[in-house]
């Protein structure tokens, strides 16, 4: 994949973790910062001020308008931000202020020092693939109830009650396997280190062109995960009989599936661009314990 290019950054959107008036303060003085810097900055209606001067967008606006994102939140703020992805759409920072931390940086207390090594080109852009997600729906001709994108994944699992769902995967149509279980993820290199690891997932560079597919709790010792290439389709068929299905994306969009429902999942035309100054495999140590021995 080659790498993207990096162009001066002149205009900063800041978007902050909901209701928590402690980060709300801290984009308030960062905003002030990059203003003493020439660095136009676009607010949010979660942070800014009753009677600031600044110009107000919604996320959507903001990635559309600004050369930058900076996302004081966790990961679920930075997903958030950066599934709304276009063509031409703004770099996303995610400065940790949530758990785990995985995809967002730490400014280790010193959020202007990390951010004037940026302004000054002293970072990297990495593309992360997303995938595009339609929902198909009625006998005969189907039509479209659903259509969005996510950028760690798509998870078709049960709803409100117990028993298994019964689904049928195809891969450009051609029948992959039958599941019985909790549901099936498929994920992006991004989402191999979100819920797919935890349902038993292989760990997937991120610059790999690559679809993950991971049955969730199969009731079948043949069931496991796949790994495919990012140009094929994925086709989720509900069974006709099902009445409990749920589909999700990136855990922030939830969608009631019917019987006889095919979720189709491929590669989006659109890419996330994300600002770091972390590498992959460092973050896996740094992170998950990667590879640690003992205590």
């Amino acid at each position: 994949m080659p790498r993207p290019k990096k162009g001066r950054i002149r205009t900063v959107a800041i978007v902050v973790r909901p209701d928590d008036a402690q980060v709300a303060a801290r984009a308030r003085r960062l905003a002030k910062w990059l203003g003493g810097r020439k660095v136009t900055v676009l607010a949010h209606s979660d942070w800014v001020a009753r009677n600031s001067d600044l110009p107000v967008r919604s996320r959507r606006e903001m990635m559309a308008q600004a050369d930058m994102v900076v996302v004081l939140g966790g990961d679920g703020s930075l997903i958030g931000t950066a599934r709304l992805s276009g063509k031409g759409s703004a770099s996303v920072l995610g400065v940790n202020h949530g758990e785990l931390g995985f995809l967002t940086e730490s400014d280790q207390g010193n959020l202007h020092r990390a951010l004037s090594n940026i302004l000054a080109g002293n970072y990297e852009l990495q593309r992360r693939t997303m995938l595009g997600v339609r929902v198909l729906r009625g006998k005969g001709k189907k039509r479209l109830v659903v259509g969005s994108q996510a950028l760690n994944d798509a998870v078709v699992t049960r709803g409100t009650f117990s028993r298994p769902l019964r689904l049928s995967a195809t891969v450009d149509g051609e029948e992959l396997a039958g599941y019985i279980g909790d549901g099936l993820i498929v994920a992006t290199p991004t989402g191999s280190t979100a819920y797919s690891l935890s349902a038993g997932g292989p760990v997937v560079e991120p610059a790999m062109s690559a679809i993950l597919v991971t049955p969730i709790s199969a009731h079948t010792l043949t069931s496991r995960p796949a790994v495919l290439s990012d140009q094929r389709i994925v086709g989720i068929q509900i069974e006709a009989d099902c009445d409990d299905a749920v589909l999700t994306l990136d855990g922030q969009e939830w969608f009631e599936l019917e019987g006889g429902d095919i979720v189709e999942i491929k590669k989006s035309p659109n890419q996330a661009s994300i600002v770091t100054t972390k590498r992959f495999f460092e973050t896996l140590h740094e992170k998950l314990h990667w590879g640690a021995r003992g205590r």
